[in-house]
């Protein structure tokens, strides 16, 4: 078993990985992506940079002392946004006004300590940082720190497949765990107690389990539902997941937080439903959402290659279009498809069907 630690400077402590997991590549892939390094000392120094862990602002001899009215006037979103930029990352629309709220508070004090209490005064603060504060009105821990445990808890819930129960559940579940004072190390350990416990089930009982609630769900939405592991897992956790089960949303958040881990890309409740309307199933999602991406990122190239007006193809519209065809959209990648194959074919013979027309969305 293969393990590395992955830090960054807002959170020092880092996710450790096995390399050798389902799902690792995956893991590693949205830690680099979201900054993160396997090197610590350079993690450490970027630390004391703003927004890092290790950052203090002003020093003493100056935190007190207000900057030039020609700075403060000039405060923009954009240099707040470089002194915080973990408050737009999980919720960028309220934190958009959270930021507001900071370059407000500090054009009219010029103080650091002003802007912030006018950022925590502000209505979304309460949305965004549900449960930072004790009944006295004390801070459990600072912004960053609960963006960072928040973070922690999705990642470990995607950890043991519960990506859809997250995204759904998030905001209700992380509250929970701070005023109960469970750390994400905890709720990691209570999620692998309870997978474990499942998996001790002998293999025939947990497929009579699954197979009655299968029944169950099948029976009750009209319509075939497939529980697993996962699922039972979520059950225990939590006993609301039934009825989510039953409200069609869990479903639907397990496919859109599979879509946008595989693709990379944002998906909204709109296009989530289109792709259940036309078929797609939490089972086959990530199947369905890789071909999608291999095939966009194909037609992109060749659409830049070809020089053509559209030069950039998503995932969700192959995944669309893979779900339900779109006579236009085929015909739109038929003849980008064409043109590769005759592009290619006096060094290499295009692939041709019987009739000798030139076949497949393939790049040579």
């Amino acid at each position: 078993m293969a393990k590395v630690t992955y830090y960054r400077k807002d959170f020092l402590t880092g996710y450790e990985i096995d390399t050798k997991s389902d799902g690792a590549e995956v893991q590693i892939k949205n830690l680099e992506d979201a900054g993160y390094t396997t090197n610590f000392a350079e993690a450490e120094a970027a630390s004391f940079t703003g927004g890092g862990q290790n950052f203090i602002g002003n020093t003493a001899n100056t935190a007190d002392e207000p900057l030039s009215d020609s700075f403060q006037a000039n405060f923009t979103v954009e240099q707040a946004k470089v002194l915080l930029p973990y408050i737009t990352k999980l919720d960028p629309q309220r934190g958009e006004k959270l930021i507001q709220a900071y370059v407000d508070g500090y054009i009219q004090s010029g103080k650091v300590e002003f802007a912030l209490a006018a950022l925590r005064a502000a209505p979304e603060y309460d949305e965004m940082f549900n449960g930072i504060k004790r009944s006295d009105g004390s801070l459990r821990m600072t912004e960053a720190q609960y963006l960072q445990n928040k973070e922690a808890v999705l990642v470990h819930f995607n950890e043991y497949n519960l990506g859809g129960y997250a995204k759904e559940n998030i905001d209700t579940v992380f509250p929970k765990l701070l005023s109960n004072n469970v750390s994400p190390d905890e709720m990691r350990q209570r999620l692998q107690a309870v997978t474990d416990t499942i998996n001790a089930v002998p293999q025939d009982q947990k497929a009579q389990i699954l197979g009655e609630y299968q029944q169950y769900y099948s029976t009750e939405l009209g319509e075939f539902v497939e529980p697993n592991e996962s699922t039972l897992v979520a059950l225990a956790i939590d006993p609301e997941v039934n009825a989510q089960i039953l409200s069609k949303r869990l479903n639907v958040s397990q496919i859109s937080a599979t879509f946008e881990r595989v693709t990379g890309e944002d998906i909204d409740f709109d296009a989530v439903q289109r792709l259940i309307g036309s078929g797609i199933t939490a089972q086959r999602a990530a199947s369905e959402f890789e071909t999608a991406t291999a095939r966009a990122i194909t037609a992109s190239r060749l659409a830049r290659r070809f020089n053509r007006q559209n030069q950039d193809y998503t995932a969700l519209e192959f995944a669309e279009f893979g779900a339900a065809p779109d006579t236009n959209f085929m015909e739109q990648v038929g003849s980008l498809s064409a043109q590769a194959e005759s592009a290619s074919a006096v060094a290499t013979g295009a692939r041709q069907n019987r009739q000798g027309q030139v076949t497949g969305l393939t790049e040579q």
